[in-house]
């Protein structure tokens, strides 16, 4: 699938719009900052401790002596 070219006046005006620093906007950036990282939703923290208990093929067991 091709891709057309982007309305410059469009991009123009949508870039006008983030440049803007809204109170919304400051607020955010605070909140945001607070987390720290990038936090994870509750579903991937839980397919990822599925996933780590999962066997995966072609590895044997590690038996500890």
């Amino acid at each position: 699938m091709k891709k057309g070219r982007k309305n410059p006046h469009a991009a123009t005006l949508g870039r006008l719009g983030g440049l803007v620093r809204s109170e919304a906007k400051r607020r955010a950036n605070r909140e945001n900052g607070r987390k720290g990282d990038l936090v994870k939703s509750r579903k991937k923290r839980i397919a990822a401790r599925r996933n780590a208990r999962r066997p995966r093929p072609g590895r044997k067991k590690s038996s500890k002596p």
